[in-house]
């Protein structure tokens, strides 16, 4: 029961990145996994602007074994759980990992504007 409990709200948790009402035209960058709106596209597979039942499932699969994955990252210990301070601390660590990847693409843009 606990663990249908976490993976829930894991899941939840996951899919709220997809929701990120706050995302501009930087966000269409190299390094962004995608822009708003994608979902449908990323849903269709045969690329006939339908998504079949098959493909739905397949989506969801995918973003299951997503959550999966940022569960296990946020799991520091390793010990099946995620506490608050793992949480916290797994998050602080992403967004050291998202501004060196920033700057290092402002650092890249830079030295191509300047050629």
């Amino acid at each position: 029961m606990n663990k249908g409990i976490v993976f829930v709200i894991v899941s939840l948790i996951s899919v709220s990145g997809f929701a990120d009402h706050h995302k501009g035209e930087r966000d269409k960058d190299p390094g962004h996994e995608r822009g708003r709106g994608d979902l449908f596209k990323e849903a269709d597979l045969d690329k006939d602007n339908k998504v079949s039942l098959a493909e739905h499932e397949a989506m969801v699969q995918r973003m299951s074994d997503r959550g999966r994955a940022r569960f296990h990252e946020m799991d520091l210990d390793g010990d099946g759980f995620v506490t608050k301070k793992e949480s916290r601390k797994a998050m602080k660590e992403k967004m050291k990992t998202k501004r060196k990847k920033r700057k290092a693409l402002d650092k890249e843009r830079k030295a191509s504007a300047e050629k």
